[in-house]
């Protein structure tokens, strides 16, 4: 069988499209683990000024 021009073509945009969607699925994925990571840190650094805070208030965490 043979495969005309624009068939060629249009497996070419198919493959293009496909490639740009799994790069946005993976950039999306990127910024949601950053998200995450970042939401850590400021809880580990509520948690330590709660912490330090009772402790007469006088060592928080002023790096946030």
């Amino acid at each position: 069988m043979k495969v005309s021009r624009a068939e060629l073509y249009n497996q070419k945009v198919w493959e293009l499209q496909l490639e740009k969607q799994k790069a946005a699925r993976d950039e999306a994925y990127r910024k949601l683990l950053e998200n995450r990571k970042f939401e850590d840190i400021v809880a580990e650094r509520v948690s330590r000024n709660l912490r330090l805070n009772l402790d007469k208030g006088r060592h928080i965490d002023i790096m946030c």
